[in-house]
């Protein structure tokens, strides 16, 4: 008889515990790794891929032109376009978040903003007509990675503006010295390229049409070798399926492994869109994202209604797991499900480094991926096999507020909402 194990867990992390950025070779390796670890327990695996945009910064640069003359080492925006190849020269101007005030005299300047790039944030840079940008990133205080980002298809539907990123230690220096003019050069290709989601499935035995879908995503951030993000969640959810193969459950389980969640939840909206027709059939989303630290807490976040909260509450008070359970969105892969009124869990484990270089196996208990996988199956499994499934397709209010606002973030207000 199967049991869960955290050193299986373990084993396999250490097989996938390298940078998997999305659509890229390493990513679709992690994919084909996940894919084959599910046919050795007698499931068959799918891999199914889906079009995300992609870029390769060819040249990036930032030169301080008035009142002194420097060079920063900077790094590409992704899909933010290309400057003429002498590149864009401008007066700079620190906008800090972006505001209307700061921004009312932006028009062709470069200017430098504090981090976090909304679509609506994004769409004001447009509309004030900045003709480049420069992002900061990192504590002020220390010289850490460059921070590596991209716009998505959610901003560039507005338009593209030329970008680079650079250290908060080294933007400081700049303001500081009242940097006035500077020239920036960014050339890359865009091209759109595939990611993948792994899916294996186990036919319920009694309820064949009730389908309870567990997710994790395999995908990293640049720099990190993604263990506790999600390795972990994604070995844990391999277990998971071990346990439910080697006793067929009354309703059926779905995995799904999703690639390009760092990059907005790309993986998950792939699949809502491309099995929307099947979407009445899946009851409850169960999602594990972040586990297994040495230090940390557990945690619930319930995108449901009350009695599921409760449900897991006292299970966890049963099972002696001290778990924060929260009514509440997390931004993760029940998200897409949850647009389409799909209600879902999120177990995480909060506490060990994330989206940086230190996300790495020395952080990582298989004693607590195993407790943690433990626990959820213990849970599923109830769920899975209820006489009466349990889990009302609904959410509290605050569940729904909570939502709409993460969707506005990710998206951008609608023209109508804007009006209001």
């Amino acid at each position: 008889m199967a049991r869960i194990s955290g050193r299986r867990a373990y084993r396999l992390l250490q097989s996938i515990a390298y940078e998997r950025l999305a659509a890229s070779p390493e990513e679709t390796k992690a994919a084909h790794t996940l894919a084959e670890e599910v046919e050795t327990f007698g499931l068959k695996s799918e891999i199914e891929t889906f079009k995300i945009w992609d870029y390769k910064i060819k040249t990036a640069t930032l030169e301080v032109l008035e009142p002194f003359q420097a060079t920063y080492e900077v790094k590409g925006y992704g899909l933010t376009g290309s400057t003429a190849a002498q590149g864009l020269e401008a007066e700079l101007l620190y906008v800090e978040d972006a505001g209307d005030v700061n921004l009312q005299n932006a028009a062709g300047k470069i200017i430098l903003m504090n981090e976090g790039l909304t679509v609506d944030k994004y769409e004001k840079l447009i509309k004030a007509k900045v003709a480049g940008f420069i992002m900061m990133g990192g504590p002020v205080w220390e010289r850490g990675d460059i921070p590596q980002r991209s716009i998505r298809d959610t901003h560039f539907k507005h338009g593209k503006i030329p970008a680079v990123s650079m250290l908060t230690a080294d933007a400081f220096k700049m303001v500081k010295r009242k940097a006035s003019k500077v020239r920036i050069v960014l050339q890359q290709d865009e091209f759109e390229a595939d990611s993948r989601n792994v899916i294996a499935e186990i036919k319920g035995t009694k309820y064949p049409n009730e389908v309870i879908l567990f997710g994790a995503h395999y995908d990293s951030v640049p720099y990190s070798s993604g263990a506790n993000d999600n390795g972990a969640g994604s070995v844990i959810i391999m277990e998971l399926a071990r346990m439910f193969a080697d006793k067929p459950p009354l309703r059926t389980v779905r995995f799904v492994w999703f690639g390009a969640e760092e990059l907005g939840l790309l993986g998950s909206f792939a699949y809502v869109e491309k099995h929307e027709k099947e979407l009445e059939e899946i009851k409850y989303v169960i999602n594990v994202d972040v586990a297994g630290g040495f230090l940390g807490k557990n945690v619930a976040l319930i995108t449901a209604n009350e009695r599921v909260k409760g449900h897991v509450e006292t299970l966890a008070r049963q099972e002696g797991l001290e778990m924060d359970t929260r009514l509440d969105v997390y931004s993760s892969d029940s998200i897409p499900f949850a647009d389409k009124g799909i209600p879902g869990i999120n177990f995480c484990r909060f506490g060990a480094p994330i989206h940086n270089r230190h996300d790495v196996l020395q952080y990582i208990s298989p004693a607590r991926l195993e407790e943690m996988a433990a626990f959820v199956y213990k849970y599923a499994d109830a769920v899975v096999n209820a006489k009466f499934f349990p889990v009302e397709r609904e959410m509290t209010d605050g569940v729904k507020k909570n939502l709409k606002a993460y969707l506005e973030r990710r998206n951008g207000k609608s023209k109508e909402e804007k009006k209001d």
